[in-house]
Order: structure tokens, then sequence, then C-alpha cells
């Protein structure tokens, strides 16, 4: 499974303004705010005349991801407020866009409408109660300007002296506080020295010293220009650096020697003397050209206009934490940055109380500045229920707590990023957002993250114990491996499906199915066939011998309803049909494995859909005839009977969208009515069963049904409604008439029938059960089958068609940071099991439950450790389900057996424990990891 953690990032602001007394340990007027900036999530990189920034043309000749339409926010700035009002926060740090506002970098390029976007974003916060900070640059320099040399070119620094006086006349009667600019050892360094950022150059030697000393100038020249003008307001910059600790006592010094490399660089001649560090002068001139340092030298008066320019201290704690040894004698010959600072550090994990020490340090160092923090975040994949960010907001708060303490002045914390953006060296990969964003359409959804930070806001930073809904309870222990045994007496088996696996279409007097029919008519992939398939209607020993390779009790297959019966009626009874399926019982049996036979899955008589198929009332008759010739013929061995097999797919891929046999567009009528003739036909056939057979064969009859798990895909209300409504509409829609009261789920009598309406409808187009039905609907089960692969979130959403879809009214999406898998639709998420079983425990009065279909697609390799991944921890959820939910879980069969006829798909996608060679003639099958993985799990029952 992929990992969620990236990095970590803590960015401080530290003010020379005191806080007042305080109600809380971080005071009663304490700055609660978030960050962004305008390269990450603003997009529109050349909207309303703004020029491109070195990072555009950057992205754009590397190819790849890039900024071009990000967040949108440049057009969304509202819903943004909006958002930073949801989280209750009175701060909101975002940056400007140089080149939006001066395309060329110059003020003769002067762009009114970038001004008034900034303008409008200004008093939208300001409207909203928000105190709006500004950052001046945060790395996206005009383009226009890198053609001259950008940032080793003092001219730069000339102009950015004038775009902030321009920005300071527009802004400043409404911004009191400003950045200057945004971690520019990034600039200086990985824009100039490893070339990882923008403007992608590698002159370690000399490039990074003189991109710092121009900037270091600029920040000091736009410092003091504030100051003359806006004597009242605040201007400041942020700093970036990693904390980095000693490895052992002897390496003390080259720690220290790190932190002056990284952070006093800037700090030293901003919050210190005005000067460079004297380890960093000294170091520098000793391998630099005899009379010419590497490191650039500041005037006395640059001196005295650098020493103190800075009303506050910012800090951005990047990654993780450094551990520091001194390499002064293995560096490499050449000479650069890293070389000059002599020093080997490993990336170790943060731990408690690292903000603190940093902060202690800049405290010891600094005199003691007030702080602020901004910027604090844990990047991950963008999942929803970002517990690990969560729990690192946590820590943070509790670091800062600690800093109090130990006599930091505290006054405010920013949280990065209020929205997932493009991240500067990993593009969409990673996210930092409270927020996530789908890029496609620019939905916004409200991540556990933000449930955290709002209700931490709410008190007062004061520790508190969470709501259970910022994270469930099987989400918060998704990583909890639980090593545990199954119960003794639970069943494990493997599973197929006749058209996917026997051939033999038209063998020995078999009928002509709807999937023959569809298949034929070039609607499979490749014009891929059924036709001979794995050939198991010739090889049906062998893949009994494959079953009991694996140790399994249990072998789930369908028979062919016209392999049977030919035409789907009884008076077609076919004995060679009839003769194989004896013999594959019987060879089962001999081998000591128990049959659970599913009588119909999908593969409808071509017959009878001539006459209408599930459309046709009369089909709950046939059926039954069907099911009862089954019993006749196999009852006296089968225990384990399933009469259907995905309700749902038949209903609503058959005859609703048609993508699937027999390919009916029906998706406002045909789909309610074949659903509700599917569970007409099952009860019918089950009590046929219960009356007839049980008291002879005393077997049992269930019905399987196909669900994924629907989480809510934000806390609020609505969406929880919309998860529910979606489970109901999905499983719900087969499993309450059965397994509930006998009758549809009142949500979905109340929407399809409200949808009708306003459709112009007299009735529902809902069908309606009788009182009689409702009664022989209720209970008609004796096990609830269960076949589950992945999940979806749920977004209640207002739906304009009227079909079976729009009827839902919502919309559903995955997890960015679910493995994906050879088949689009599946993603893994193996959590979504166990809630699934809860649900169906706490809504149908915990039934007896076989999960009959598990499984992961792939290429086909026999080396298939995604399958193993995806087994073992589905699995464990459901080990989870059954020790820490009492779920009344009685057996599992893995899909699939062997590799198969994978539907429309057709032998693209590969889902079995054994692998079938399709173009040799024999089909011979080969075992693969994930079987050797599986009947260790089975002779194990469970994990050690």
């Amino acid at each position: 499974m992929r990992t969620e953690i990236t990095s970590f990032c803590a960015v401080l602001v530290i003010s020379v303004f005191s806080t007042s007394a305080a109600t809380s340990v971080f005071g009663d007027v304490f700055a609660w705010g978030v960050s962004s900036a305008a390269y990450q999530i603003e997009g529109a990189w050349n909207a309303d005349g703004k020029g491109p920034s070195i990072w555009d043309e950057f992205t754009h000749k590397r190819g790849g991801d890039n900024g071009d339409d990000s967040a949108d926010g440049y057009h969304r700035y509202r819903d943004h407020v909006m958002h930073l009002k949801e989280l209750k926060v009175n701060h909101y740090k975002f940056s400007i866009s140089w080149s939006r506002v001066l395309p060329d970098g110059t003020i003769s390029s002067r762009n009114n409408a970038g001004i008034e976007y900034y303008k409008n974003l200004v008093a939208e916060l300001s409207s909203n109660g928000i105190e709006p900070v500004a950052c001046l640059y945060q790395h996206d320099l005009p383009a226009a300007l890198q053609k001259y040399g950008g940032w080793m070119n003092e001219t730069t620094i000339d102009l950015f002296e004038t775009y902030s006086r321009m920005m300071f006349t527009e802004l400043g009667n409404s911004v009191k506080l400003w950045i200057t600019m945004t971690s520019p050892w990034n600039d200086a360094f990985r824009g100039h020295g490893d070339g990882s950022f923008a403007p992608g150059i590698s002159q370690p030697e000399t490039a990074p010293y003189i991109v710092a000393h121009n900037l270091i100038r600029a920040h000091s020249r736009a410092y003091h220009a504030y100051k003359e003008g806006h004597p009242q307001g605040k201007i400041g910059i942020v700093l970036n650096t990693d904390w980095q600790k000693p490895a052992a006592a002897a390496d003390t010094d080259a720690a220290t020697r790190g932190m002056q490399f990284s952070l006093g660089w800037f700090a030293q001649p901003i919050f210190g003397n005005g000067d460079y560090p004297e380890v960093m002068k000294t170091r520098i001139d000793t391998s630099s050209p005899e009379g010419k340092s590497r490191l650039p030298t500041f005037t006395s008066q640059e001196i005295t206009q650098n020493r103190g320019s800075s009303d506050f201290f910012g800090i951005t704690k990047e990654k993780l934490t450094l551990s520091v040894v001194d390499n002064n004698n293995n560096m490499p010959p050449s000479v650069g940055y890293m070389k000059d600072m002599g020093i080997r550090g490993t990336v170790i994990k943060s731990s408690e109380g690292d903000i603190s020490d940093l902060l202690l340090w800049i405290k010891n160092t600094f005199n003691n500045p007030v702080i602020h923090m901004l910027d604090a975040g844990l990047s991950g994949c963008g999942t929803l229920y970002d517990e690990d960010r969560l729990q690192a907001m946590k820590q943070t708060i509790a670091d800062l707590r600690t800093a109090v303490s130990r006599g930091i002045r505290l006054a405010g914390y920013f949280a990065a990023q209020l929205l997932d953006g493009f991240d500067w060296t990993e593009g969409y990969k990673v996210k930092y957002g409270l927020y996530h964003v789908e890029f496609g359409n620019k939905e916004r959804l409200q991540k556990a993250s933000a449930r955290y930070y709002l209700t931490l806001i709410q008190h007062q930073g004061n520790e508190f114990d969470y709501p259970k809904y910022f994270v469930p309870e099987v989400i918060r222990q998704k990583n909890d491996f639980l090593r545990a045994k199954f119960p003794p007496d639970f069943t494990w088996g493997v599973a197929t499906a006749a058209y996917q696996i026997e051939g033999g279409w038209n063998a020995d007097g078999k009928g002509p199915s709807i999937w023959d029919t569809f298949a034929h008519d070039n609607r499979l992939a490749y014009s891929q066939t059924g036709d001979v398939a794995c050939d198991s209607y010739h090889k049906y020993r062998e893949d009994v011998q494959n079953v009991k390779r694996l140790g399994v009790s249990h072998y789930r297959f369908s028979i062919a309803w016209s392999r049977v019966l030919p035409d789907g009626r009884v008076t077609s009874l076919n004995k060679a049909g009839v003769d194989y399926y004896n013999n594959l019982i019987d060879e089962l049996l001999a081998n000591g494995i128990t049959p659970m036979v599913t009588l119909y899955h999908w593969d409808l008589p071509q017959a009878l859909q001539d006459i209408g198929g599930f459309q046709n009332a009369s089909i709950a008759d046939y059926f039954n005839d069907y099911a009862r010739v089954c019993f006749e013929q196999f009852g006296d061995r089968v225990q384990l009977w399933i009469t259907f097999n995905e309700a749902f797919v038949v209903s609503w891929l058959g005859y609703g969208i048609g993508v699937f046999a027999p390919g009916i567009n029906s998706p406002a009528e045909g789909v309610y009515q074949v659903a509700h003739n599917i569970i007409r036909s099952h009860v019918k056939a089950y009590h046929t069963y219960d009356k007839l057979f049980k008291p002879h064969y005393h077997g049992k009859v269930g019905i399987t049904l196909d669900s994924d798990w629907k989480e809510p895909a934000t806390s609020s209300a609505m969406d929880r409604y919309a998860a529910e409504r979606a489970l109901q509409f999905k499983l719900g829609w087969f499993a309450n008439p059965i397994y509930g009261n006998g009758d549809y789920p009142a949500v979905m009598k109340q929407y399809v029938g409200m949808k009708s309406r306003e459709e112009g409808r007299n009735s529902s187009r809902l069908p309606v059960w009788s009182e009689e039905e409702i009664k022989i609907n209720k209970g008609s089960y004796d096990f609830f089958g269960l076949n589950h692969y992945t999940t979806q979130y749920v977004v209640d959403n207002h739906d304009n068609r009227f079909t079976y879809e729009g009827d839902q009214d919502l919309y559903t999406k995955v997890d960015d940071c679910w493995p994906g898998s050879r088949a689009d639709w599946l993603k893994v998420n193996p959590w979504g099991l166990r809630s699934l079983l809860r649900w169906i425990r706490d809504r149908y009065n915990n039934p007896p439950l076989y999960v009959t279909e598990n499984g992961f697609g792939d290429n086909g390799e026999l080396d298939d450790q995604g399958r193993i991944s995806y087994y073992r921890s589905y699995t464990n959820e459901m080990l989870k389900a059954i020790h820490h939910d009492q779920c009344n879980v009685k057996g599992y069969m893995a899909w699939s057996l062997m590799d198969n006829l994978e539907w429309t798909s057709g032998y693209t996608i590969k889902f079995g424990l054994y692998s079938v060679n399709f173009t040799d003639p024999n089909r011979p099958r080969t075992i693969k990891e994930s079987g050797k993985f599986f009947t260790q799990l089975v002779h194990d029952n469970g994990y050690n």
C-alpha cells in the first residue's frame, strides 16, 4: 500500500509586537490562519493580461504537471474566503503574483486586471472579518526579468522595490501585515544551486550566494519603503530551514554550522548584526580564489539597512529533521555551497519537541521575538480522512504549548495550506490542503484535518478529544494489522462463473445465452467471446484438483441455465448439461470440497430474452421452474444455493444502460422493473426450496448482492445522508425486501416518487409491493451473500436526470490515495469491506454472511504482489469485523480460481489465483504467487 506521508513543513513567523494578557496558553488575541501561494493555487496563468513567470516557463519546458489551471483561485477566490470563514480563522496569508500585476516585471507594464483581482480578494477577506497577510514574492519571478539574469542581476532589486511600492500604495490601506518573500533559500540554492526549482540553474559554486545576496538587499529595500509610508503596519520575511541535530556529541559544531548556513545565511543579516554569519564568511573565503570570496560583501550602509529590517521572523521547517555529522574530510573535490557547509545530514522522523527546540534556538539567537507560526502541515496523497496530518497538527500544537512554557512568546499559528494545489517539486502527486480539490471540476471537499483545525480554534488551541466523525473508527484503525485467527468453522473457498470459464458454448445441446449473443455481436473487447474461455466444460477435473491444491473447503460455481434448459423452459431439459454438473459436483465431493452453487450468474437463455427477459413478469415462473429442476437434480449433494449473483449488475448494466448483456437501455423504468422481477424470482425459488426440498436435504438458500462501500465525502449532514441514500439505492434496493421489512427502502420510495412527480408522472417509476408480497419477501433467506471490491466517497448533489442514477441526488468519487488496479473501477480500499459488514450487521440484524466474491484485477503476472496485498489487507479487515465488531461472517470466496473472461473487458483483465494461457488450445493453468499466499492463509486460518 502506498504511504500517505511524504513530507513535513512548518513555517513560523516571529513578530516584534507582544501579546496581551491571555485567557488560554496562546493568548486571547491569538492569530489563527491558513496560507497559500499564488502559483500553487491561482491558475489562470495567462488570463487577463498576466505575464509568464519563471515557474510557468520552468514547468512548460520540463513537461508534466504545472500550475496553469491548478485550483483556479483566480476565479474562485470568493469560494476560498467562504472556506476560510468555515474554518473560523482570523488571518489568511496569500502571495501576490508579480507577473500578474506587472506582466514584464516593470512598472510600465502595469496590469489593472491583476491589481483589481488582489483588491477584490482583500476586500472579500476584510468584509468577512479575516485579516489579509500579503506576501510580495514566493518564487514566481516574472519570466521577462529572468532573461536579464533574474536575481543574479542587481537591477532586479530596484524593480522589486518599485513593484513593492506599487502594491503598498494599492493595498496598504487594507493590508496591515506584509511578507516580503517566503523561503528565499529555495530561490537561492534550489533555483540556482541544484536547479530543482525555477529557473532551473545549476551553478552551486557562486550563483546561490549572489542570488541570496540580492534577495536580502531586495527585502531590506522593500522593508524600508514600506516603513516610510506605513509606520503602523508590520512587514517581515519568512525563511526556511531544516532543524539539524548532532548525530553525536562530536557533531555539535557541525549541526550549529549547518543551521548557520541554512537559516543564519538570511537571518543573521536581517535579525542579527546585518552581515553574514562568521562561519560562512570564514569557510567560503578559505575555499575561494585568492583575493576574491565567492560570498558577496555587504557595504557598511547595507549592513545598517539590513540590521533589524523585519517586524517579524518567519521560519519554514522543511521536510522532517536532519541528523548531522561533520563531513569536512569526506566532501567531493568540487567547490560549492554543500562543500562549504561541510556536513552530512540524514533525514529522520520529526520527534516531539523538534519545533519547540527550533523555536528555542531562534529565541536564544535572535533575542526572543514574538512568534507567529505559519504553514505547518504534513503533505500526503490527498485523502479526505487525513488522520496522519491531523495527528501531525496535534503534535505541532503540543510542541507550541511546550514552547510557550519555555518562555517563547507565541502570537499566532497558520496552517498550510488552504487547498490542495501544485507542489513545487512533486506537482499534484502530493497534497497539503485542508480542503481537497477535484482538479477536473474544481470542487472543494473538507478534509478531516480541516475539521480538527476548526475545532482547535474553537477550543483556543487547548487540547480536546476530537469527535469520532472527524475520522471514523474503521479508518483510524486501517493501519492496525490484526494478528488473530478466524473462527474454527470459518469457510474458505474460491469462485467462478459459468460463462467466464466453461466454454463449450454450443456443445452437447446447450442453447445460446444472452452473453453468447452479446459477444457474437462484437460487444466485448477485441471482439473476444466466451466460446472456449478456460474450457472448463472439458477440464473440470483439472479445475477441481487446482481447487484442492489451494486447501480450501468450498468451491462456488454457477450453472448455465441454457446448458440445462436450452430454451429456458423445463420442456427442453438437456441430459448432457445435467450430466456435466452432476460430474462436477461428484468430483468436488470426491475430493472433499463442498459445492456452493449459483443458479443465475447473468447468462439468461436467449430464448427467454426474446420474450422480454427480466422485464417480463413471467420470468419469475420460468426461473422457479429452472431452480426446481436444479434442486431436484443436484439438491441431494448441494447444501449451499445462491439464487442470483449481483442483481444490481443485471438490472442496471444489463437493462438500465445496456453496457452488459442483453444490452437494453431503459435507465428510468426498465431498471426498476427488472430488479422487481429478480426479487420476485428469488423469493419464489427460496420458498420452493424451503417448502419442498429443505425438509429432505437441509440445505440453505441465499442471494448474492454486490455493493461498494459508500463513505460520506465530508462530515456534513447532507453528505452523510447522501452516503446512506447511496447504500440504500445500491444494496438496500435488493436487501431491504429480503433481509429487512419486505419492502423497498423508504428513501428509495421517497426519492423515486419525488423525481417521478417532477417528471410529470402520476405514479412512481419504482414498482409497488402488495401486502402479501411484502410478507413473503421478508425473511426469504438463510444467509447473505456479499460481493465487494471497492469504495466510493459520496457527495450530496442535486441531479436533474430522471434515471436510476439521477434519482439519488448525489455523485461519487474515489480517494486520490487509493491504489488502482487493471480494472479502472477497482480502487483498493480495504477498510471499506469492514465498514460494509458493519452496515449490514446494523441494518439487517447481523445475518449469517458469506463474502462470495472479493479480488484484484491485473495483467496476469505470475508474481502478482498487488493481488497478495489486496487479499491480505481485505481479509484482515474482514477479520477485524469478526473480532472487533461481532459481524456474523461465515466464509470467504476469493475471486477467482483462475484467469477468465472478464465480461466486456474480455481477456484483458485477470483476477485468477491461477494463470491461464489463452493462446494455447489446451488452456494450461499455472499457480501464481497469490495462489501460494492464499493457500497459506487458508492453512493458518488467519494471521499468526
